[in-house]
């Protein structure tokens, strides 16, 4: 009978604590973005005449979280990126890591345009030939970014976007080692193009 009694005190103490914090709970208005990307286009051309310009393409990963202020976005991301430059003919793999931040704005209908800026830091790279390696730097980057978002559940939605990215400081790819020695090369300038497809879902919010 005791152990009965303890077990019905058990069961209405969860039932209690799960119904409280269930009703603690609401969804926000913020929005929390995964996606996952393709940049066909990442070009850096240099001064010198007679250096081709390079042509680097690749995958990223991206989250973000939109602050959400009547269709304002205030957003924080950070992305992955693992890229491949195809120079002539060889296969040398590149990694970067970009922290970044947007404004959006989104309209009724789902379509929604901004700017932001990342920083954009070359984490691992490969060797070219003859032992030849890109110095790791960081650079300031602006974006461009027109997107389209639709729901395809209670609080999930599906999001399509674009973004073009422009170069403002130019330090990545300028210094190269080889041997212990640097040796530069004076990027004129650099852009890319992404497109990237994710899922989207409003943030959990709680009253506490």
């Amino acid at each position: 009978m005791k152990f009965r009694l303890l077990s019905f005190i058990a069961a209405v103490a969860a039932a209690v604590f799960f119904a409280t914090n269930a009703s603690a709970q609401y969804m926000t208005q913020d929005l929390i973005f995964v996606k996952a990307g393709y940049i066909p286009v990442y070009t850096v051309s240099y001064e010198q005449e007679g250096n081709d310009d390079s042509e680097i393409s690749g995958f990223a990963i991206q989250g973000e979280y939109n602050l959400n202020f009547d269709g304002f976005w205030l957003g924080f991301g950070l992305e992955y990126q693992y890229m491949n430059d195809d120079a002539d003919g060889e296969d040398v793999n590149h990694s970067f890591i970009l922290p970044m931040a947007s404004i959006k704005v989104a309209a009724v209908g789902g379509l929604y345009v901004g700017a932001g800026l990342a920083g954009k830091y070359l984490i691992t790279t490969g060797e070219y030939e003859g032992g030849v390696e890109a110095t790791k730097e960081i650079d300031l980057w602006a974006n461009g970014i027109l997107g389209y978002y639709m729901p395809i559940g209670e609080g999930v939605f599906l999001d399509l976007e674009g973004r073009f990215g422009w170069n403002i400081t130019n330090r990545q790819f300028s210094e190269y080692e080889m041997g212990g020695n640097t040796y530069e090369s004076d990027v004129e300038n650099s852009y890319d193009i992404g497109f990237y497809v994710g899922v989207g879902f409003r943030a959990p919010g709680s009253n506490y």
